[in-house]
């Protein structure tokens, strides 16, 4: 790997006619990682702390890096005794970019530019610098210092330019730094067993969330031992085409270092964060005091599982916290007689020691998360204006021609312009633009990689094989993949965006009941449609369907989708994973099955966030409170103003048996009736 990486970079130094013998003066690395007001890869929640404590005025300000995605940055500016926060994002040529405004060179520009220019809610004036003795922090315990000492020796090593190497080929260089840097930190304990793993924490003394490192069979894959309520849990860190680490089906990293830094800071599905490195026991005393030093530079890790308060915070971005999952698994099924029913505590308990032997099955906890936004993870959806009837209608007959165009003509790079950010997901942004093949040009979206990323690539690949084989009017369409720097997933555009955004917008100014039911029954139709295809769905909710105008919806994001097997009645989810779990029927929870009779409960809950106007579902109940509230057979209560028979669908869709709920098919016609009555009332 390092001859391969090696010969890379010293390819690219000679294509360049760069010079491998730099003068170092510290102007080889970027002036941003040099800025003292620069403090690294902090949490949000930090950054306000830190500004709060030290400078209130109006435009003080500081610029912190994203924990996720890599290469993003974040300013954070006092106005009003509040935060505020900009998001500066990466794009795919290369130049920064906030939402609806410049794109500039460099994330230093838009300080410069916005401090004479409109755009932010206050005028950047004050740097917030650090404090002396304060470093910028890389990642967990490790300073941006010493991140660069490392990569220049790396660079030294190859022979390349540290012009170029700390430059343009800088993110390339990090992540191969990063690929065995974590042999040298306190957490990684090498190829140790289980058992011994066990006994390395239970002697440093037990508390939630300290963990290590273990390698398993070779590196082919390593393994999390965490402390939790005075028992250990293991989660198992799959190496995915020897490039990308994952814990079960949660997001996926370029390096062991990045994957742990990100569990500091955010649960996504362990039992808790992690916390206090379990210290290797031939590691240096030193350097293991300057590991704790740089962790608590700033304070502890956030590790709180609460939303931001609101009364000191302001979002540039529209988001919302997540609520953060339970830490144990969803009860079993109820026992058929003559069966004792395990309780919750004895099942979890009982999985989580395991037997003390490695035998590859260790995680054991299902991953709760709705997912909602967060800073990091937000699809903002455009905001165009509504498009008539006639004007979606004409649309989707141009869609319908240039999809067919792209079978037999390859789409190609140049046919795509990009031209504004609609948010960013998982694994890169999804992007606005135009698409153009003959003399037919069409708005798209169109989700791109900010990186080389193998599990990424391999996610956009699974969703297009799946979204070219549908073709109906109330589902996205794809138009077609192509690839030019990264892998883009080229689809049609909905102008007005989510259709939980819309309902909110209207909470005050309530809609027509016929109105409701119309967006209910053209959901239904788009859901019978994958029904006749066995597709199943397994992310419905009003947050993944689009509006291409008021009256015209599309049922969106099929990177959950699965087809069924023509053996099989179901689809099984092999490994927990981001489930969204407050839309999921009991027998998803107990089992990981997926048919099209799961997705009609889904589709309950989805009628029950438009009668609610977007509310959250189960408002103020957590997931194990929700499975046991299923349970004893209650249900979520009729939301106001919602006519009774609309319930009743509701009901009908939320029977615990599956074989009682009715079919997307049956739905429609019990739909439109209430359609037609309520829209005859209203003329």
């Amino acid at each position: 790997m390092l001859k391969k990486a090696s010969k890379f970079f010293q390819s690219q130094i000679r294509n360049s006619g760069a010079s491998s013998n730099d003068h170092e003066d510290g102007t080889e690395i970027p002036a941003v990682y040099r800025a003292p007001y620069f403090y690294g890869r902090i949490t949000r929640k930090t950054a306000e702390t830190i500004l709060m404590k030290r400078d209130k005025r109006n435009g003080s300000y500081l610029l912190r890096e994203s924990i996720t995605p890599m290469g993003n940055f974040s300013l954070t500016m006092m106005h009003e005794g509040k935060c505020v926060h900009y998001s500066i994002e990466k794009q795919v040529d290369g130049l920064y970019m906030i939402i609806d405004g410049q794109k500039l060179n460099d994330p230093l520009d838009f300080i410069e530019y916005y401090s004479s220019n409109p755009g932010f809610v206050t005028a950047p004036k004050y740097p917030c610098n650090r404090r002396s003795g304060e470093e910028a922090i890389a990642f967990q315990g490790i300073c941006y210092n010493d991140m660069h000492d490392y990569m220049k020796a790396m660079a030294r090593k190859m022979n390349a330019s540290l012009l170029r190497a700390l430059g343009p080929l800088r993110d390339t260089l990090m992540i191969h730094v990063l690929r065995t840097m974590h042999e040298s930190l306190p957490w990684y304990h090498g190829e140790i067993s289980r058992d011994e793993a066990i006994s390395r924490l239970e002697k440093s003394g037990l508390e939630d969330g300290k963990f290590l490192v273990r390698c398993r069979n070779g590196g082919d894959s390593f393994a999390i031992t965490m402390s939790y309520e005075g028992s250990m849990r293991h989660y198992i860190i799959s190496v995915l085409y020897g490039a990308t680490y994952q814990i079960d089906n949660g997001p996926s990293f370029k390096a062991l270092i990045i994957l742990i830094d990100h569990y500091h800071s955010r649960r996504d599905g362990l039992s808790c964060h992690l916390s206090i490195p379990c210290c290797e026991p031939n590691h240096k005393p030193q350097f293991w005091q300057n590991y704790k030093r740089l962790s608590n530079m700033y304070g502890k890790p956030d590790i709180s599982a609460g939303g931001d308060d609101p009364s000191s915070s302001l979002r540039v971005r529209s988001s919302s916290e997540s609520n953060q999952p339970p830490s144990r698994l969803p009860p079993p099924p109820p026992a058929n007689k003559g069966e004792r029913k395990v309780s919750v505590n004895e099942a979890g308990n009982n999985e989580a020691r395991g037997t003390g032997q490695d035998n590859g099955i260790d995680c054991v906890d299902v991953v709760y998360n709705e997912p909602e936004e967060n800073e990091e993870d937000v699809f903002q959806g455009p905001s165009g204006r509504a498009m008539t009837h006639q004007e979606a209608q004409e649309l989707e007959s141009v869609y319908l021609d240039i999809r067919t165009a792209v079978l037999t003509l390859q789409l190609k790079p140049e046919n795509v312009i990009l031209t504004s950010n609609l948010g960013s997901g998982q694994f890169g942004d999804v992007m606005k633009g135009t698409c153009t093949l003959g003399n037919m040009e069409v708005p798209v979206a169109v989700k791109t990689l900010k990186n080389q990323d193998p599990a990424g690539e391999k996610e956009i690949q699974s969703e297009s094989n799946l979204m070219k084989k549908l073709d109906h009017k109330h589902i996205v369409r794809m138009i077609g993949v192509c690839k030019a720097e990264s892998i883009m997933l080229v689809m049609e555009l909905a102008e007005l965006g989510p259709l939980k955004k819309f309902l909110q917008s209207h909470k005050v100014d309530r809609l027509k009941q016929w109105h409701l039911l119309e967006i209910m029954m053209q959901i239904c139709d788009g859901m019978q449609y994958l029904e006749s295809k066995d597709v199943v769905h397994r992310d419905l909710a009003t947050r993944n369907v689009l509006l291409l105008n008021e009256h015209f919806a599309k049922i969106s994001d099929f990177g959950m989708s699965r087809m069924v097997d023509s053996d099989s009645e179901y689809y099984t989810a092999h490994g927990p994973g981001r489930w969204p779990l407050m839309w999921y029927a009991p027998e998803c929870l107990y089992y990981h099955k997926f048919d099209s009779k799961s997705d009609v409960w889904s589709f309950g809950v989805t009628m029950w966030e438009i009668m609610s106007y977007g509310t959250r579902p189960y408002p103020k109940m957590k997931i194990p409170q929700i499975v046991h509230f299923l349970e004893l057979g209650n249900r979520m209560q009729k939301p106001k103003e919602c006519d009774k028979r609309i319930y009743s669908l509701m009901l009908e869709c939320w029977e615990f048996a599956k074989e009682r709920r009715p079919k997307f098919k049956e739905l429609i016609p019990k739909l439109e009736p209430l359609f037609r009555e309520f829209r005859h009332l209203d003329e």
